[in-house]
């Protein structure tokens, strides 16, 4: 993907992996999915229906290796039998959103009075700009 960005010549064309491609991925992603779930970082749950709500019914943890493990569950067929949901629990969901976003550090910077008028115009039309000049990816 970086040599199509860079428009590097001879960089590989974009395309979609293959099923077989897909399935070669099951055992790193269960090894990753089990781990995460042996440390209470994730749940497994089956799916009612074809909506993404759970069952609330955690599996156990034989049910949940025999689960992660089987490359069906993996790819998205819209006649499988049976869905199963990833989810965190709050707690952990808080965190990595606490790490992705932390609290930014405010002290010493200007305040509101302290400002000129156009530094204030500035900061009004990126607050209004939802984040658009302002964030993680803006200036």
């Amino acid at each position: 993907m970086a040599l199509r960005w860079a428009d590097a010549e001879g960089a590989p064309a974009s395309r979609s992996y293959t099923e077989a491609e897909q399935l070669q991925l099951v055992p790193w992603l269960a090894a990753v999915a089990l781990d995460l779930a042996e440390r209470g970082l994730i749940t497994v749950q089956e799916a009612q229906d074809t909506f993404p709500v759970s069952s609330g019914t955690i599996l156990t943890d034989t049910e949940r290796q025999e689960v992660l493990v089987d490359p069906a569950n993996w790819l998205w067929k819209p006649s499988s039998p049976r869905r199963f949901n990833l989810s965190s629990p709050e707690a952990v969901r808080e965190q990595w959103l606490n790490d992705a976003y932390p609290t930014a550090d405010t002290g010493g910077l200007p305040t509101w009075g302290e400002l000129s008028v156009a530094q204030r115009e500035v900061l009004v039309c990126a607050a209004e700009a939802s984040g658009m000049l302002t964030g993680p990816f803006g200036i």
